[in-house]
């Protein structure tokens, strides 16, 4: 496994994660999508990509159809490139969604 640090400038350079900031050890993005059901399909997206990748984020779902999601490598205490792939394939799934950046 990969435990190389990833940098903000790392994520600012991946063109997929427009929209998604680095808050100390934390990958973030809040998504919004056309709907709270809509919402609610991506989350499910991203349990299931997450079980798959077996590395797990933390989600948010609120109204009107936001979804927040935070992505950190807790066994090793910092940004590696296992949650980079992560996030890439989120944005790629929450883009055929229809999200947008909520801020």
């Amino acid at each position: 496994m990969d435990r190389r640090r990833i940098t903000a400038e790392d994520v600012a350079a991946t063109e997929a994660l427009a929209g998604w900031t680095v808050d100390g050890e934390l990958l973030r993005a809040e998504l919004r999508l056309p709907s709270f059901a809509v919402a609610g399909r991506l989350v499910a997206a991203v349990a299931e990509l997450a079980d798959a990748h077996d590395h797990h984020p933390d989600l948010s779902l609120a109204y009107p159809g936001v979804v927040t999601v935070e992505l950190t490598s807790h066994d090793v205490g910092h940004l590696t490139p296992r949650d980079l792939d992560l996030a890439t394939e989120i944005a790629a799934r929450a883009a055929a969604m229809g999200a947008e950046p909520a801020s």
